[in-house]
């Protein structure tokens, strides 16, 4: 009995695309131990991993301040919220870890879908900057300002009033992640072990901590 794996002709062994597990690990063909470990940052090797190529200083630097103005999460949010759910049911930790990245991927693919005008706007469609993914609040203003001054250095899309979110898809954008998978990824890494982190500070199998009737509801059996 035969089939189309029996019958296929196939590769002996898998192909490696990005990294080399030579007599020293490389990245794109820069060795990771005794050049990018050494004359390179983490988020450096990041860029040159998602886009094949070292960044510029300035690329650099602003996908760091993206990185660091991503770490910001609420408990409310539901990757923060799944995570630490995770935890007081006496998950092991990486079993958190991965409720986290999960829950964050699918947040930032969901993210991207609602910027999809946005995402075409930078990637040179003629019109104004999205309507939609305008500042709705003072707060959100403030929060661009102090990126705009974080990253010191003029960003396209920061001067059109951008919400939040969008003011900092436009800095990573910048940075040279042009692609949704590459900007999914970036958001899941700047929120990770701060997820983690918050999962990690109450106590497993603590659910007389957790809200657990909030808000209120009243169980009614099926008639």
């Amino acid at each position: 009995m035969s089939g189309p794996i029996e019958d296929g002709v196939w590769p002996d062994q898998l192909t490696a695309h990005v990294t080399d597990s030579g007599s020293e690990p490389r990245l794109h063909g820069y060795a990771v131990e005794s050049d990018l470990a050494v004359h390179y940052s983490f988020p450096e090797l990041c860029l040159l991993a998602l886009t094949g190529e070292l960044p510029s200083e300035r690329q650099a630097h602003a996908f760091g301040v993206a990185l660091s103005f991503l770490s910001g999460a609420s408990v409310a949010e539901a990757p923060l919220h799944a995570a630490r759910l995770s935890r007081v049911c006496g998950a092991t930790s990486s079993g958190t870890i991965g409720v986290a990245a999960i829950g964050l991927a699918e947040q930032a693919r969901h993210l991207l879908a609602e910027h999809a005008e946005l995402l075409a706007w930078l990637g040179g469609d003629t019109g104004p900057f999205p309507e939609r993914h305008l500042a709705t609040s003072a707060r959100e203003v403030a929060s661009v300002e102090r990126l705009g001054a974080a990253l010191g250095e003029p960003v396209r899309g920061l001067c059109e009033n951008p919400s939040r979110r969008a003011a900092l898809i436009c800095v990573l954008w910048s940075a040279g992640l042009r692609s949704p998978a590459s900007l999914e990824l970036a958001w899941t890494l700047a929120r990770l072990p701060v997820t983690f982190a918050e999962a990690r500070a109450v106590a497993p199998a603590s659910l007389r901590d957790y809200p657990m009737n909030t808000p209120p509801f009243v169980y009614e059996p099926p008639t």
